[in-house]
């Protein structure tokens, strides 16, 4: 796990981070001195503070019980490298307990100079000391300006994942004659965990982005789908339903754990009793996690998968429904076919595969998967070593062409296998992925360096160490595919 965060301080040079709530091997984060002090500052070389989540520090003393005073959660937590609370506790408390525990010798005053000398050297570097107090007027002038819309629109666009696409039903035409939108999202704006929730000017709705896109000769139906009966009457009476479900605010993001993955409420009988009237259906899903939408995977001819889009994301998920906007987004996590199936990630160990007698499968769509309007061919995959003098390099090389009838995005990913290790990897581990824009029939040479830290493994030596041996890359438009060639390492001669 801490292989993800690494980056973040040894290229990215952050200065900045929170330490976390949980514990490791019964350890609490915020009183680990490996995981702040040796691991963070003495191998990854960070420079800047460690402020605690909201209450991390109290929790060593009324939540995972190793202090048995907040005065000793305190001491435990600066000398682990904790440099300032999330107010945990209230000043008095937190400064008196520093004083005391420096009087009494149980907190090294050099632990309070460099907890201290942390926090000043960054606010001399942000340039407090020389310009102490903010413009007033920043922020409204800043927060959403038309260039700030403009990036949140196009975040929803190229996020959003065609799932499925039977005969070809999207895009749709703009001419369609009669529509019904039904959901519960339909008409809301999916913001997300964190997001604004007061009143917010040109917050377009699904169903706002659909009429404005529509002729004016299309007439659109729409219902919250609460009236099951209403939903169907509804559909009957249309040419196509477009079914806006998923999740609503406030049940997706921190502390709104789900016990099921299931579509909420009474979604799902809403879906297959729309879908029973025999009428096309595009499920348009906005949510924060995956959802087990096996049957929709079965049933539903087209699904659109949007997360939560933002402000402008009804008029990215209308303008990739009428084919304004052909959709590239790729899956960042397998979609499970149910709880059941959990844990369910691309690159297991070959040792934890679980294999359901009742399911014969994990998961219903995988990680980096994603449809588009056209369609992409992969060719002459390459893998080539070099093991100069500096470091290795290895020259991935693979041509991608649209074979399709219209301009598109593919998502070029390339992933890795050790054939052979010291210690057991995954099947295959994502080293590398590209956005790229190719016209009909254009093809393009897509190239990948894979270096020392994309090759290494953690050995049993626990170091992590590039190994002699066979390796195999597969490259792709997720992590299903199936274009391989293998390179080998060998030790200098």
């Amino acid at each position: 796990m801490l292989r993800s965060f690494e980056p973040a301080f040894r290229q990215g040079k952050a200065m900045g981070v929170m330490c976390a709530y949980h514990e490791i091997d019964g350890v609490p984060c915020a009183a680990n001195h490996w995981l702040l002090t040796d691991v963070l500052r003495n191998e990854w070389g960070f420079r800047g503070f460690v402020l605690s989540d909201l209450g991390a520090i109290r929790m060593l003393y009324d939540t995972h019980h190793v202090a048995a005073t907040p005065a000793d959660a305190i001491r435990m937590a600066l000398t682990a490298g904790v440099d300032i609370q999330f107010y945990d506790f209230d000043h008095g408390t937190y400064q008196g307990a520093i004083v005391e525990g420096v009087r009494s010798g149980k907190l090294s005053k050099a632990v309070v100079d460099t907890a201290v000398g942390r926090v000043l050297r960054a606010k001399f570097e942000l340039g407090l000391f020389d310009h102490p107090f903010v413009d007033t007027t920043l922020a409204p002038r800043v927060t959403r300006t038309a260039d700030h819309l403009a990036t949140s629109l196009r975040s929803a666009r190229e996020s959003i994942c065609l799932l499925k696409n039977e005969n070809g039903l999207l895009p749709l035409s703009t001419g369609t004659r009669r529509i019904a939108v039904i959901g519960p999202n339909a008409a809301s704006v999916q913001l997300g965990d964190y997001a604004q929730t007061g009143p917010t000017p040109s917050l377009v709705s699904m169903l706002d982005g659909i009429k404005s896109i529509v002729s004016s000769d299309t007439q659109v139906l729409t219902a919250d789908g609460g009236d099951i009966d209403a939903a169907v009457s509804m559909a009957k009476q249309s040419d196509v339903v477009i079914l806006g479900l998923g999740e609503r605010q406030g049940i997706s993001g921190e502390g709104n754990d789900r016990s099921s993955l299931d579509l909420p409420d009474n979604q799902e009988r809403v879906l297959e009793a729309v879908s029973a009237t025999g009428v096309p259906v595009v499920l348009v899903l906005q949510n924060g996690r995956p959802l087990a939408i096996g049957w929709a995977a079965q049933h539903v001819p087209a699904i659109v998968e949007a997360w939560y889009p933002g402000e402008r994301g009804g008029q990215a998920i209308a303008e990739t429904l009428f084919g304004l906007n052909n959709p590239g987004g790729r899956l960042p996590i397998s979609f499970p076919l149910s709880v059941g199936t959990l844990p369910d990630f691309y690159n297991h160990d070959p040792s934890k595969r679980e294999h359901y007698i009742d399911t014969g499968t994990n998961h219903v769509y995988p990680f980096g998967y994603g449809l588009s309007y056209t369609t992409f061919r992969y060719d002459n995959l390459s893998a080539d070593p070099s093991t100069g003098a500096k470091a290795i390099d290895v020259t991935v090389k693979v041509t991608v062409t649209n074979t399709g009838k219209r301009e598109g995005d593919e998502v070029v990913q390339v992933y890795l296998h050790h054939n052979t290790s010291s210690v057991e990897t995954p099947d295959k581990t994502l080293v590398g992925f590209r956005r790229i824009a190719l016209n009909p029939g254009e093809n393009r040479v897509v190239t990948f360096h894979l270096t020392p830290y994309e090759l290494e493994v953690w050995n049993m030596a626990g170091k992590w160490a590039v190994e002699d041996g066979d390796y195999t890359v597969t490259a792709g438009g997720s992590s299903t595919a199936d274009l391989s060639t293998t390179f080998s390492l060998r030790p200098a001669p």
